[in-house]
């Protein structure tokens, strides 16, 4: 029994990352696909089309606006459309935090996760890793309150969550590793995982 529970154990190890992943990279997939397929089989016939076409497409209409978001023109026409998004107000509801959350791990904008930091706990002096997500409040009204403060992002281990806090400068401490291990650290409760053997 204990040798089938070990067996299970190692299988489980390699099946479930290899199965997870996949799982999500077909739902994206199929997704992408389902956006352009109808329109693909009406432009060309049903007989002229190949599966995948619609994939194709997606990935390079992405790759086309990244072209045109970098363009001096064309960027500033986007730049002014979304803009104007972020001010229609049932839109703004949905559409602003979703920039605001790619921008962040997109590592883009000005206030983009690329600090790593320890924050301390005055009452206990135990240390939370987090990911620093604003270093300054100049866009609120109130904004000499906050003082010396920044946010910093901490987020959970084995959950797709965290919290944000607002803590006094002094009481953080950057550490130099990439924000993607930082990511990994956390989610992972730290848990220094082997390279599985086969053999």
């Amino acid at each position: 029994m204990k040798l089938l529970n070990k067996l299970f154990l190692k299988g489980l190890i390699v099946v479930m990352p290899i199965s997870v992943s996949l799982y999500v990279f077909l739902i994206a997939l199929n997704k992408a696909e389902g956006i352009f397929a109808p329109y693909i089989k009406d432009l060309i016939g049903k007989e002229f089309y190949i599966p995948g076409l619609g994939i194709l497409i997606s990935f390079l209409l992405i790759v086309l606006v990244g072209l045109l978001v970098s363009n001096i023109i064309t960027g500033s026409i986007i730049s002014f459309l979304t803009n104007s998004l972020e001010k229609v107000p049932l839109i703004k509801a949905i559409y602003n935090p979703l920039k605001d959350l790619f921008t962040l791990f997109g590592g883009s904008g000005p206030d983009s996760m690329k600090k790593v930091v320890l924050v301390t706990h005055p009452q206990t002096g135990l240390e939370s890793l987090g990911l620093v997500t604003r270093e300054e409040f100049s866009d609120f009204t109130t904004s000499s309150e906050f003082g010396n403060k920044i946010a910093v992002y901490l987020p959970m281990s084995y959950m797709l969550g965290g919290m944000t806090v607002i803590v006094d400068r002094n009481l953080t401490r950057e550490i130099d590793i990439p924000v993607e291990r930082a990511l990994k650290l956390a989610i992972t409760g730290w848990i220094k995982a082997e390279k599985p053997n086969y053999k």
